[in-house]
């Protein structure tokens, strides 16, 4: 009657291993606006760069508001229903985005890809989990999947680029387009027809809160991509989209407390772990937008393309792989898990000192590889175990509540604040820089091909000088980090949870612990949302 697996009984065991990861790596990899093509993008459509930033933000907005329902959708329809038309969707979305030269087209396409996205990704959590840890060692599927999830876009990001470099940015659309109606295909011949679990209704669903989260968020993501470009508070845009956020803040909390169900309540965000949990991602996110940085250099300094300066991030995968064996290594022994956490940022105070020290108009590439291994481990740690103290004690409901509040502040609103912050001081001391340097100078003793020569190494000395002292900043905040973490009440990782997954999966008995049925199938889907969450980069 029921089946919890993805494919139909006569496809044998080999044939489904192989299936689940071609139906993963490309699941893990669509969306709306692959990143290293954006500035093909913007002059290609002749836009502007922020309407393409809110176009990659929409698409986080929108896979954060699918988590809190997306459990509902999957109780209420058969696996092969969901997982065909969500693949078809994705495939038209994507065909949207590359055929369009609409903005608004693009943002609403990017943020759908990023809402169904989760669809897709919830059914395939489940068999990947018993894959990964056929033993139920949590600490092992967590240090395995997550750097996975990080790796595989990270690939697919610089072929992406590659393929946008050397024919144009449409086709990376194009290709993602056709793998989801191949993907599609595959579903509707593979995939059986039964339900996850007892059939439930979806009246249940809080529709108004569901609305007011969306638009909240859509405006925090608008200002944050347009708060420079629109001169900050000078800009009625900007002003109007803070007022959304207020205005819809309140009217969510007013229709919180007159619905039985809301769509996420947040009374769950005062626990403990929850709290510190967005703190460490806000702290995180501060990290990961100084790291928008070294872009500014390689490409505006050093003269390096988007394919080379993409590759820069391929050099983030050996500290993944590190991060990886030092998760299997030190969480498996359920060791401190603060001292985990330091590791990361640590990591990260590391690559921003050697940048410090390193920046130039004569660094050269090789010099970048050590730094961007260590980047690649830190965010490997903090991200596997952020998101497990962050919501390691919370009940289901709650779970995937939060957790798409976290997907937003990890991905959005954490490097996005960060990034305006950044950008601000930079131009003020970038000028200031400049001004400096360009007073002292006597432009009528020069010649205007000399004069303008000199302009342009007055430009770069002047980016190199703020970047420094951006860097010097991100370095002693950093210290500040470790200060704070260091104080935090961080517990092991409890690992009963995932044994009673595996038992329940396996079909043995649980008699004998002190958990229900009913709660044990409680821990699976939560296990689900944690690991759907995490995955969502």
């Amino acid at each position: 009657m029921y089946n919890k697996g993805l494919f139909a009984d006569w496809v044998p065991k080999p044939l489904q291993l192989l299936l689940i990861i071609i139906f993963l790596l490309p699941i893990l990899v669509v969306s709306g606006i692959y990143t290293g093509n954006l500035s093909y993008m913007v002059g290609s459509l002749g836009t502007h760069n922020e309407w393409i930033v809110f176009a990659n933000y929409a698409g986080v907005v929108g896979m954060g508001v699918s988590l809190p329902i997306i459990f509902r959708y999957k109780l209420r329809f058969h696996t092969k229903f969901l997982m065909v038309r969500t693949l078809l969707f994705l495939a038209i979305a994507s065909f949207m985005i590359g055929t369009t030269d609409n903005n608004l087209v693009i943002v609403s396409s990017a943020f759908f890809i990023g809402f169904l996205k989760m669809f897709a990704l919830i059914e395939l959590i489940m068999p990947v989990m018993f894959i990964i840890s056929p033993k139920g060692n949590r600490p092992r599927f967590y240090s395995i999947f997550y750097p996975m999830a990080i790796i595989v876009p990270q690939l697919a990001g610089y072929l992406m680029t590659m393929l946008g470099f050397s024919t144009s940015w449409e086709n990376a659309n194009f290709v993602m387009a056709i793998i989801m109606l191949v993907l599609a295909l595959l579903a509707l011949v593979f995939m059986h027809h039964k339900r996850f679990d007892k059939k439930v209704p979806l009246y249940y669903i809080d529709w108004m809160g569901m609305f007011l989260f969306t638009v909240v968020f859509l405006a925090m993501a608008f200002f944050i991509a347009f708060a420079k470009q629109q001169n900050y508070f000078r800009s009625d845009a900007i002003v109007l989209s803070i007022i959304i956020m207020i205005v819809g803040i309140i009217l969510y909390l007013i229709n919180q407390a007159f619905t039985k169900r809301p769509f996420i309540d947040f009374r769950s965000l005062k626990n403990y772990n929850v709290v510190h949990g967005i703190m460490m991602l806000l702290m995180l996110g501060f990290f990961l937008a100084g790291s928008s940085l070294q872009s500014k250099i390689t490409i505006g300094v050093l003269g390096f393309n988007s394919v080379m300066d993409s590759s820069f991030n391929l050099w983030m995968i050996p500290g993944l792989v590190l991060a990886s064996v030092y998760s299997l290594k030190w969480l498996g022994k359920d060791k401190s898990l603060k001292m985990y956490i330091l590791t990361g940022f640590s990591a990260f105070i590391f690559y921003y000192f050697f940048m410090y020290f390193m920046v130039s108009a004569n660094l050269s590439y090789e010099q970048l590889i050590i730094p961007n291994i260590l980047r690649g481990f830190g965010m490997g740690v903090l991200f596997i175990g952020v998101w497990l103290y962050a919501l390691g004690n919370l009940s289901v409901d709650a779970t995937l509540g939060v957790a798409a509040v976290l997907i937003i502040v990890r991905t959005m609103i954490g490097p996005g604040l960060w990034s305006v912050i950044f950008g601000y001081f930079d131009g003020i001391w970038s000028l200031e820089a400049f001004t400096n340097m360009a007073g002292k100078m006597d432009v009528g003793a020069y010649s205007k091909e000399v004069a303008m020569g000199l302009y342009r190494n007055l430009k770069i000395d002047s980016l190199l000088i703020s970047t420094k002292r951006i860097y010097e900043i991100l370095v002693l905040l950093g210290g500040g980090i470790l200060v704070y973490v260091s104080f935090l009440n961080l517990e092991g990782l409890d690992k009963r949870r995932i044994v009673l997954l595996r038992k329940r999966l396996k079909g043995q008995t649980t008699k004998g612990y002190k958990r229900e049925l009913e709660e044990n199938e409680n821990n699976e889907i939560k296990e689900e949302a944690t690991a759907a969450s995490a995955a969502a980069l």
